[in-house]
């Protein structure tokens, strides 16, 4: 991807088509409600690769049960 776009790809590497290669990921922006953001950048090379994907998937999806869990006890109490 030589030219970047204002466009937001969402999805996941399975969602991928064409000469994209989801294992050349550069960083990995979290975009949040309040307008906050946090970049995530591989610390052992200019790029991730799957094992480093896989890791970050499966730290998103703790964190992603943890609000959830957060926003049931909200509704509970």
């Amino acid at each position: 991807m030589a030219e970047r776009t204002t466009e937001e790809w969402r999805g996941s590497p399975l969602d991928v088509e064409g000469t994209f290669d989801p294992y050349g990921i550069e960083e990995v922006i979290l975009r949040f409600d309040d307008g906050t953001s946090d970049v995530f950048r591989s610390k052992l090379r200019d790029r991730f690769y799957a094992y480093e994907l896989h890791q970050m998937a499966t730290y998103l999806e703790a964190v992603a049960d943890d609000i959830r869990k957060s926003e049931k006890r909200e509704r509970e109490s």
